[in-house]
């Protein structure tokens, strides 16, 4: 007679080892089995949670070494490392190159510069948030005054938050040398821009860097007139009655602004005989509908690129009111839609018309199938290791100097037929 298998009980704290022991051995297995058994109450998940985050902090910092390690191998003058090593990083993990460079600069200033933050997370007690939000506040000090910083802030950063940590930071910081945080301020205040970040749906985000008082100073104002116009009857959330305030404030009732824009859209969308999403340079997919009314409208000024429905190769490219004068660069930027290199989605539009094979060079021609939109560091990449071909018009073929390959088709949306 078979006995029935007992299943491991868990909720009791004195058989979670785990609970305690240092991130580096914490049994991973036996963590699975409460997950896959089930059987934990609240207490035990809650602690499963805690420590897991701690392994994961653990295993952050361990990354944050192994790409120390990664930019040794990638030396430049005047430099810690070379710049063209995030390109590497960012088409191995699919990430941004911007992304991949501050997280290089964020292992670099850990390990060289931050032994004690390096350590907490090595420890369990600071995830990657809370030592990037560190190691931001000190990146201006020399390294001795930024270990002066950890002495004070650190201690119990564990039961903090990055908020907390940041402000306790930024106050060490500017009484250290009170005149140097001046300076930055200042300098910081001529880097001030807008910017925006497309969302889902149609909608964008709209921000603005600028010095505190006049950031406070004019949503103050769009507060205020949100709020006198919220009556008994208005529908709108305070939220969308500041945006519709700051909407107001900068293009006027009705709008003065003459709108500019590019769609790809195909020819039977155009004429309503289907809804198939058009792509907005810049921005991506949006709906059928807002697309005809954004093309229909008689005050904007439209580019028009018809494409083929079934293969997406594109049909005609103009301008309604004249012609265009760069022709071939028009029409490559409207077949790839973004840069040509790994992991990159700036805008074709912004970025710069290369040649895939240098023109230079005996076999190197300005033609359609050798040429594609790369940004500024995609272009440069090459010089530094990075090879690319184009097998067809709009395909790249990378290979880094690891010797990786990335296959990138920039507009994976409509990928061009070969011809």
């Amino acid at each position: 007679m078979s006995r029935k298998r007992r299943r491991p009980e868990f909720t009791d704290p004195n058989k979670q080892p785990w609970r305690t022991m240092p991130p580096s051995w914490v049994p991973l297995q036996m963590l699975e089995e409460l997950d896959r058994y089930g059987r934990a109450d609240a207490d035990t998940a809650l602690a499963a949670v805690e420590t897991l985050d701690k392994v994961i902090s653990y295993t952050q910092a361990m990354q944050m070494r192994f790409m120390d390690r990664f930019t040794n191998a990638r030396p430049a003058v005047g430099a810690p490392f070379s710049k063209y090593a995030a390109g590497e990083i960012a088409a191995s993990l699919t990430w941004s190159v911007s992304a991949a460079q501050k997280r290089l600069n964020l292992a670099y200033q850990l390990v060289h510069e931050l032994p004690g933050t390096m350590a907490g997370m090595s420890h369990g007690d600071l995830d990657l948030r809370k030592a990037f939000t560190f190691a931001d506040q000190v990146g201006h000090l020399s390294p001795e005054d930024a270990r002066k910083v950890e002495e004070t802030v650190l201690p119990g950063a564990d039961s903090k938050t990055p908020r907390s940590i940041r402000d306790r930071a930024r106050r060490e910081v500017i009484k250290i040398d009170p005149a140097a945080a001046e300076t930055r301020r200042k300098k910081l205040v001529s880097e001030r821009r807008v910017e925006k970040q497309p969302c889902e749906d149609g909608m964008a985000l709209l921000g603005a860097f600028l010095p505190a008082e006049s950031a406070e100073a004019i949503y103050r104002i769009i507060d205020t007139i949100a709020r006198s116009l919220k009556t008994k009857d208005e529908t709108r959330t305070m939220d969308a009655l500041r945006a519709d305030a700051l909407t107001d404030l900068c293009l006027g009732v009705p709008s003065n602004v003459r709108t500019k824009i590019e769609l790809r859209v195909d020819a039977t969308t155009l004429m309503g005989l289907d809804d198939n999403p058009a792509i907005l340079s810049g921005y991506g997919p949006m709906t059928a509908q807002r697309a005809r009314e954004l093309a229909g409208d008689e005050n904007s000024e439209w580019y028009r690129i018809l494409t083929d429905p079934v293969s997406g190769v594109v049909i005609d490219h103009g301008r309604t009111r004249y012609r265009p004068t760069k022709a071939l660069r028009d029409l490559v930027n409207a077949r790839d839609q973004r840069c040509c290199g790994p992991a990159c989605n700036r805008p074709a539009a912004t970025c710069e018309f290369d040649h895939t094979i240098p023109f230079r060079d005996p076999e190197g021609k300005t033609a359609y199938d050798s040429t594609g939109p790369a940004c500024k560091f995609h272009n440069d990449i090459k010089e530094h290791g990075w090879t690319v071909t184009q097998p067809t018009p709009g395909r790249f073929l990378w290979t880094s100097p690891t010797g990786r390959t990335y296959d990138v088709t920039p507009n994976d949306e409509y990928p061009p037929p070969p011809f």
